[in-house]
């Protein structure tokens, strides 16, 4: 499993979060205590104490690290090798590093007004680049709206870059009159799930003529899937699957890997990787079993466990080929550094 560690986004959207939200509060007065003039006055004084006031930067990073790294981890890690304590050994080794660093930048963000980023690239600075967070623009803003005890606002962003919006949703406390604190944010997985599906469509056009080849090699007949009964505690379920391809490859095959897609709710995707070991198969039509671990932790795979299956939003594809010889035929998963 590649561990990116995309600490960039939250740090970004933090400070875009917090930045916007007091904007669209204009109407709470003009005190000393309005949110918008402390907040503008920590940013352009370097002020880290009156900025943390004004926000919870450690629910705010803890929602964050949930939300990104559950959405990567469930986008890397092998359907057959996975499991719910695999998901939580991964998300636990992740976040201590994932928080921390983050914290590092947003106070280096606070007290110089920027952030110095040293070459060689990290994974999540490269992240960051390809990402175009810094293009993020707010669209628009919902008024404060309290139920159940709880005040909300709706954020709506623009990556200008890569022209997608997300939107964020903030969880506000009054802490007195005319003063007013975010304690929480949500919907940072809108921001992965936007820069995939951009992505994607940008490697659509450089991956055609490869998956051309994939698909002449490999071609999908169709396939059978069920639930059954996951870990022994009963937080997950199983999806099995059956999956029937035609093999036409004039070199023999060790791997073939791809992708189990499930579609949710606005635009919303679950995807595991899959591979099916092709050692002493030969040509032909034949039938594959991949089992896939529905994770209590992706809202897609928890649509299925409490709704069922519904084989219109559940698709396969094939990424990859590995041939015994040592050759791979494989779809590029990220853009090259001068596309």
């Amino acid at each position: 499993m590649k561990k990116i560690l995309l600490i960039i986004i939250p740090l970004l959207l933090i400070i875009a979060v917090s930045i916007g939200a007091v904007i669209a509060y204009t109407s709470m007065g003009k005190s000393s205590t309005n949110p918008i003039k402390i907040l503008r006055q920590s940013i352009s004084n370097h002020d880290a104490e009156k900025f943390y006031k004004i926000v919870d930067v450690d629910a705010v990073l803890d929602s964050a690290a949930k939300e990104i790294l559950t959405a990567q981890i469930n986008s890397t890690v092998d359907a057959l090798a996975y499991s719910t304590q695999n998901y939580m050994t991964a998300y636990e080794n992740l976040k201590p590093n994932f928080v921390t660093a983050a914290k590092n930048y947003l106070d280096e963000y606070i007290s110089t007004g920027k952030i110095n980023f040293q070459e060689p690239l990290t994974p999540a600075q490269k992240f960051f680049k390809s990402s175009a967070v810094d293009s993020c623009t707010i669209k628009s803003f919902s008024k404060l709206k309290t139920e159940d005890g709880e005040t909300h606002a709706k954020l709506e962003f623009l990556n200008e870059r890569l022209n997608f919006y997300f939107e964020i949703d903030l969880t506000l406390e009054k802490v007195e009159k005319n003063s007013w604190r975010i304690v929480n944010a949500t919907g940072f997985e809108n921001y992965f799930n936007g820069y995939r599906r951009a992505t994607r469509k940008s490697l659509e056009k450089l991956n055609a003529p490869i998956r051309d080849k994939i698909s002449e090699i490999v071609q999908l007949k169709g396939f059978s899937a069920g639930i059954a009964e996951g870990d022994e505690y009963g937080f997950s379920q199983t999806l099995k699957m059956t999956i029937r391809a035609d093999i036409k490859s004039d070199k023999p095959i060790s791997r073939i890997v791809g992708n189990i897609i499930i579609e949710g709710k606005d635009d919303r995707e679950g995807v595991t990787p899959f591979s099916m070991d092709m050692v002493g198969r030969e040509n032909g039509v034949q039938d594959f079993d991949v089992v896939k671990t529905l994770n209590p932790f992706v809202r897609e795979d928890v649509e299925v466990m409490r709704h069922g299956l519904r084989r219109d939003n559940l698709h396969i594809e094939v990424m990859q080929i590995d041939f015994a010889d040592g050759t791979t035929l494989k779809e590029f998963d990220e853009l090259p550094e001068n596309n």
